[in-house]
């Protein structure tokens, strides 16, 4: 399934517990943990919401285009650019259904920044550690910042050594070569999915 791997709010090429390469990166990762986790335990506005809020939080923090664009691989070169703009939007909703839906229900978990790894300047891999109250086996976490303009942005999360671009890559390329490339069908199905999991999340 697209969406097996992310557990919480997911946070690498590699998982280095300890090792602090981007202080600055780390603090910024941690303060979205943080503040991510607040919004989901605040109960006072209701379940819409908290998850009204939650997605406001999650498209102010992540950049879903290089992203998406990377995931349709080799059948991004036959789309035109309207396609891409519109296929960039649909997998930004897919996506904010994974996260809330993953984070709705792990956010009794404790979620700590243990390191990170610099790639380039302005690109860096937070890595972080999930325990949850019932003492279950730390879930090892990374997610990829890019600053641009001096704002880091979230443009890929990984659990357990698993990217959510590289998953989602694949499963891409499998739905397309059985549906002849079409991106558009590809979009139609990814709609259909983010409906499935808002409205599991809501009952």
């Amino acid at each position: 399934m697209f969406r097996r791997s992310l557990i919480v709010l997911t946070f690498g090429l590699l998982f280095t517990p300890l090792v602090s390469a981007d202080p600055a990166a780390e603090q910024f990762a941690q303060g979205l943990i943080d503040q991510g986790l607040a919004i989901l335990r605040d109960e006072s506005a209701g379940d819409a919401g908290r998850r009204a809020r939650f997605h406001a939080f999650l498209v102010q923090h992540v950049d879903a285009r290089k992203t998406a664009l990377f995931t349709l691989g080799q059948y991004r070169r036959s789309a035109d650019e309207a396609t891409l703009t519109t296929f960039t939007d649909v997998f930004r909703d897919y996506a904010m259904a994974i996260y809330e839906s993953k984070l709705e229900r792990n956010k009794a978990s404790s979620l700590k920044v243990v390191g990170s790894v610099d790639h380039k300047p302005g690109d860096v891999t937070v890595n972080a550690r999930a325990e949850s109250p019932e003492g279950r086996e730390p879930v090892r976490l990374a997610v990829r910042l890019m600053r641009s303009g001096g704002v880091y942005k979230i443009v890929d999360v990984q659990a357990e050594g698993i990217w959510l671009s590289v998953e989602q890559r694949d499963q891409f390329a499998t739905f397309l070569s059985k549906n002849n490339g079409d991106v558009s069908a590809l979009m139609n199905h990814l709609r259909s999915q983010t409906s499935r999991m808002r409205m599991a999340s809501a009952g």
